[in-house]
């Protein structure tokens, strides 16, 4: 921990988890006062960040552990590897994005259609 680059890395860690935590409180508080159809970029957002932000994470800890980061002597690489079929369980990122991309057009240009 004394090392610049892991305190670096856990700095980086802590700001996704706090960028992704505050991003699931403003989807779930929408999703409570606007409804499902008003959060759904918030919805999708959430579903592309989560994922990606733990991959993130869990590679820094890879990372810090070395070749051990990729063993069966800790629990990293599996818990990389099924974070990442998470990635696929509520669609691809892709779909989630040209969700997000759709309705910022549209804000811009109510008849883009896409």
């Amino acid at each position: 921990a004394e090392r610049s680059n892991v305190m670096d890395w856990i700095a980086e860690s802590r700001i996704d988890l706090e960028m992704v935590r505050l991003l699931t409180l403003k989807t779930a508080w929408m999703m409570d006062t606007v409804g499902n159809k008003a959060a759904a970029v918030e919805i999708s957002a959430i579903k592309v960040a989560a994922p990606n932000a733990a991959l993130r994470i869990l590679d820094r800890a890879m990372q810090v552990h070395g070749a051990g980061g990729i063993s069966n002597d800790f629990p990293l690489a599996g818990m990389w590897a099924w974070q990442r079929a998470l990635r696929f369980a509520d669609g691809p990122d892709e779909v989630h994005k040209m969700t997000i991309a759709r309705r910022e057009l549209r804000k811009h240009d109510p008849s883009f259609r896409s």
